[in-house]
């Protein structure tokens, strides 16, 4: 083998190396943007059960990996009724800083002044918001992502629901960010449908 083919196949060989790297480093970036369902350690359940809030129904919280750049993540709820859009009910942008890197969304509901109430926070940013529960609305169930997914710059996520049922019975589907389908049968299959979704922008 002469001089110059082992200094062809050793250039040959580096620029493999390099490239096997560079795809390997892009690939572990690309899984890492992501929002995955929060796992709450002892300690987190011991302080969650002081609180007036049932942390396994009525909570939803994600830890995030915010994408390169991002500089808010831009939250939005809608209130559907009927498979129709009614009224949009909070939009607004939580700070996504380096210390950004969990968010929740909680409910409670009034039963007898007929509200819903919501919030959703993160590490240094919380939105609030009240919305009229419909007096019909009696079964209901809170949903979310149940397993990690990826996300990308300037597009909608959805990662919770409230929904409800009139007597009719309610149809639960966990959420999924690929699957647009399942955020459509949600909507259509069940009377009473408040949405969120998180963009990051």
């Amino acid at each position: 083998m002469t001089k110059r083919m082992i200094a062809l196949l050793s250039v040959v060989f580096i620029a493999a190396l390099f490239f096997m790297s560079q795809t390997s480093l892009a690939s572990k970036w690309t899984t890492s943007v992501s929002i995955k369902p929060h796992h709450y350690s002892k300690h987190e359940e011991k302080m969650l059960a002081v609180t007036n809030l049932d942390y396994k129904s009525n909570i939803i919280a994600y830890d995030v990996k915010a994408p390169n750049g991002a500089k808010e993540a831009y939250v939005k709820a809608t209130y559907y009724e009927k498979g129709k859009a009614k009224q949009p009910l909070l939009s607004g942008g939580l700070t996504v800083s380096k210390e950004f890197d969990m968010f929740a969304v909680t409910y409670k509901i009034d039963d007898d002044t007929h509200k819903v109430m919501f919030n959703v926070g993160s590490n240094d940013t919380n939105l609030g918001i009240e919305a009229k529960k419909p007096k019909k609305m009696n079964g209901y169930s809170f949903t979310g992502l149940e397993k990690k997914q990826k996300v990308k710059m300037n597009k909608p996520y959805p990662v919770a629901a409230l929904f409800g049922d009139d007597g009719s019975g309610i149809r639960v589907a966990p959420l999924s960010t690929d699957d647009g389908e399942v955020v459509k049968e949600l909507i259509s299959s069940n009377p009473y449908v408040y949405l969120f979704t998180v963009e990051f922008k």
